[in-house]
């Protein structure tokens, strides 16, 4: 009462109360101010974002429109002060729109500039982005030699730095270098994982680019293609084109492959109706040189059904932008193309004369599966007209680029694994560096006493632990009791745990599902678990493996599970022997190893298997 009373009768002292309500007034409006510009910057800031999400499909969809949206972002950046990270990500996003443009060499020259910048701003989260992207080119220059190490790379920092959208994107890439390779192994390993993952790229708290999923499908059905299971390609391309990202120009790509495959399978009439569409989105196609690719795809497919006045107009209009933009390996390849509609055309001499060049441009590029087939043509034009001395010298050529082209892809295979071990050698430096530094830190900040003390609490610690988690474990609910929301992997590694805890017998199966077609597959998964018991646990693998684990069960009794099965799975797989692996636990071993060791028991079982065809359709 009596500061009230001060402050009423004292002038001085009012005045600096007046003064300080006016400073806190100026300050609570300040406040306001900075608070409402926060609000009204917020929904630009998420505006930005939302257009880096779009162009992330738009590059991929409608290059040309994305080019657009890229350059007016980036002449607002320079005006706007743009932060690091939404810097990157336009280069991120403009460097795969040159991809999908067909440019290149603009494309490695932003990449590496790109991941450069990356390093020195330590966002390294967005160097396998670029790696990708650098990669990515590089194999459409068929330089495989220099994107291998990029791609393993790429896959290496994706991981360590969780960002599922790269790492997706990487595995796709070699996936599609596998399968152009022979090493379908491989490919349908890292095709798989790609598949399996994809639902993660939502996941990331920030957003990069992302392969359409569309993509991915189609990367399987073109690795099913070559290896000839031309039912199960047809089934995932038709997946790629469910899929929500099948738009525009990645819509026009898989209706262009379909159609290919669909006339392969002998399906001429779905085959015409899928090359229709794919005409009707070539305006989709920005890019000349994209556009010069789908139109060398559509000759091929209009000389095989012999529509030869159409292969010739497609082929030349390719081959016009080809030798403009100096893509060899496709003026080589359409030159090959142009000499079999002169055979058709009954212009023998012109035909011979074109297969030659091609010869030449093949020899010259070192493109031995190309040569292969080169040689393979006019072999058989010279045996159906009875000159058996050239047909057997070109027949001996194609077996000599049949060897080469082998020695390449050996030699490719060799520096992969070479380049994933310098890349794992390269990741253990890096581990037992950090941990010297760690050890090392320790020993200069902790004294003998102090550690003394350190260690005894941890270990007392330590023991309090391992009773609780001794008591929890012997309180553990059976392997069959696994809760629903636990990953299926988890409840196998779960079911060995307890059965090595338990010391009860265990027992795995391994069954290859390579014979049976993927769109009956979950029907006989349903069937299989119907003759199991409730505690034995099957699980689909990989895309041609499925894994019964049986608790309680000898190897006598899981040979009688086998034979039990054998005629449910036998239905579906015809006259094909069913292979199926048996391995028994032991107390040293994991999920992995029981699975290596019931694939070398199943293998062991098997007389061998036909060579596959190499061919597959353009990307």
């Amino acid at each position: 009462m009596q500061k009230s009373i001060e402050t009423r009768y004292n002038p001085r002292l009012r005045l600096r109360i007046v003064e300080s309500m006016h400073g806190m007034e100026q300050k609570m409006d300040f406040r306001v101010l900075a608070l409402s510009l926060f609000l009204w910057l917020f929904p630009l800031w998420a505006s930005a974002n939302d257009q880096l999400d779009n162009l992330a499909e738009m590059v991929y969809q409608y290059p040309t429109k994305a080019l657009a949206q890229i350059t007016a972002l980036e002449k607002q950046q320079t005006s706007d002060n743009t932060n690091d990270i939404n810097q990157l990500r336009l280069n991120v996003l403009k460097c795969q729109n040159f991809l999908q443009l067909g440019e290149n060499e603009a494309a490695i020259n932003l990449a590496q500039m790109g991941e450069a910048s990356a390093k020195q701003l330590k966002l390294d989260q967005a160097r396998p982005y670029f790696l990708n992207c650098q990669a990515d080119a590089y194999l459409n220059y068929d330089n495989i030699q220099d994107a291998l190490p990029l791609l393993d790379s790429a896959i290496t920092l994706a991981r360590r730095y969780q960002q599922p959208q790269a790492l997706i994107d990487a595995l796709r890439l070699r996936g599609q270098l596998d399968t152009n390779t022979d090493n379908f192994s491989s490919a349908i390993e890292d095709l798989r994982i790609a598949l399996d993952i994809y639902p993660d790229i939502n996941s990331q708290t920030q957003n990069w680019v992302w392969p359409p999923q569309a993509y991915v499908y189609a990367a399987m059905g073109n690795l099913l293609y070559a290896t000839n299971d031309l039912p199960q390609a047809m089934y995932y391309t038709k997946l790629a084109l469910k899929s929500a990202d099948a738009k525009g120009k990645v819509r026009h790509v898989l209706l262009r492959n379909a159609a290919r495959i669909a006339l392969d399978n002998n399906d001429r009439e779905y085959s015409d109706q899928l090359e229709k569409q794919a005409k009707i989105l070539l305006p989709e196609i920005g890019s000349p040189l994209e556009l010069a690719y789908s139109y060398a795809i559509l000759a091929s497919i209009a000389l095989d059904k012999g529509k030869i006045d159409t292969a010739e107009e497609y082929i030349s209009i390719a081959m016009n932008t080809f030798k403009q933009q100096n893509q060899k390996v496709a003026m080589m390849r359409s030159t090959r193309l142009l000499a079999q509609i002169r055979f058709a055309q009954n212009r023998d001499e012109a035909a011979i004369t074109l297969m030659q060049s091609a010869i030449e441009q093949g020899e010259a590029l070192k493109q031995y599966t190309d040569l292969k087939w080169f040689y393979g043509i006019l072999s058989d034009y010279y045996q159906t007209h009875n000159n058996y001395q050239l047909a057997y010298e070109f027949l001996q050529k194609r077996f000599d680029a049949a060897e080469l082209a082998n020695e390449a892809t050996n030699n490719t295979r060799i520096l992969q694994f070479k380049a994933r071990l310098n890349q794992q050698g390269l990741e253990q430096a890096n581990s037992d560096e950090q941990h010297s530094h760690t050890s090392l830190l320790n020993d200069l900040n902790l004294d003998w006493a102090y550690s003394t003390l350190f260690l005894v609490i941890m270990a007392l610690t330590g023991s309090a632990i391992w009773y609780f988690i001794d008591k929890q474990n012997n309180r553990a609910p059976a392997a069959d009791a696994s809760p629903k929301n636990i990953p299926p992997l988890e409840q196998l590694e779960l079911t060995l745990h307890s059965a090595k805890q338990g010391d009860y017998p265990l027992s795995l199966l391994l069954l290859n599902a390579s014979q049976i077609r993927q769109v009956d597959l979950p029907g006989l998964l349903d069937k299989l678990q119907d003759k199991l018991r409730e505690q034995d646990k099957l699980l689909r693998y990989s895309i041609d493996e499925v894994v019964i684990v049986l608790p309680y069960t000898s190897a006598v009794g899981a040979q009688r599970v086998v034979n039990q099965i054998t005629p449910t799975i036998q239905t579906l797989q015809g006259t094909s022997k069913v292979n199926i692996g048996v391995a028994v636990m032991q107390q040293f071993d994991t999920l992995e190893s029981l699975v290596k060791r019931a694939s070398i028991n199943r293998l062991g079982k098997l007389k061998g298997s036909e060579p596959l065809n190499s061919y597959s359709p353009a990307k």
